[in-house]
């Protein structure tokens, strides 16, 4: 039996609304269909949305994990194909800045989950404490851009902060919500002139993913759009990207 490896993923960005937690949905979804387990963690910890992304409803979520009521394979949701989600919890405003205590409880909670491919990060956007924690700890870090000139100022911020902060250097690139591959790399190429510059920084341009009507049909549904419409641009190009991944 092939060993898994528990590769923790970070999924972030400089800007909300560039679709973090979509993509992180769907990934998960056409990763269960390759058959790999995957987990989410629900990383926006005050402001938790992933469970709505699948339609649930969880019983428990990470704040019962940090006060101790529940152990971390109490609070997981199941969904479909497989996924486990460790959802958040939503208006709690004091775990928006974990204290050391807390995320040592979450660091050791990690560390009980049963052998898995994958846990994904779904972090807030910006670069609060907890964003710069969840990144430090994972062994790769996603940045989501979008066209947006305000997205693409941020993703540089934020490279830079997780640098000086965590020291880390590599860095995948993700274009959303682009017209086709060409306009992707023009916008993976401007972060790179900047980076190029400034900072002592690898980026990997990772994939792209096309402005697609569907997506947002299938959101506004409370549904995955790569189960709803397989065969739509987006789908495909995600399917590409959890290739590469997995590959």
């Amino acid at each position: 039996m092939e060993q898994k490896k528990k590769r923790t993923i970070t999924i972030t960005s400089g800007k909300g609304g560039v679709g973090k937690s979509s993509i992180v949905s769907n990934m998960a979804y056409i990763l269960g269909t390759m058959n790999k387990l995957t987990y989410i963690l629900d990383a926006d910890l005050s402001l938790g949305n992933i469970d709505i992304m699948f339609g649930m409803f969880p019983k428990y979520n990470i704040k019962d994990l940090i006060e101790g009521k529940k152990r971390i394979g109490e609070i997981v949701v199941e969904g479909p194909c497989g996924i486990r989600v460790i959802p958040a919890t939503s208006g709690v405003a004091e775990l928006s800045n974990l204290s050391m205590e807390e995320r040592n409880i979450l660091f050791s909670s990690f560390q009980e989950l049963p052998e898995h491919d994958f846990l994904f990060v779904d972090t807030s956007a910006g670069i609060s404490s907890n964003v710069v924690y969840f990144n430090a700890i994972s062994q790769d870090i996603f940045i989501i851009v979008t066209p947006d000139p305000a997205s693409i100022t941020d993703s540089y911020a934020v490279i830079k902060v997780l640098h000086k902060r965590t020291g880390r250097k590599d860095f995948n690139i993700l274009i959303n919500m682009v017209k086709d591959e060409q306009e992707a790399l023009d916008i993976y190429k401007n972060i790179l002139l900047v980076t190029d510059r400034f900072l002592d920084v690898y980026l990997n341009f990772f994939g792209f993913i096309p402005a697609d009507a569907q997506v947002n049909a299938a959101t506004r549904k409370q549904k995955l759009w790569v189960e709803r419409s397989p065969e739509a641009p987006a789908a495909k190009a995600l399917q590409k990207i959890c290739e590469r991944l997995v590959s």
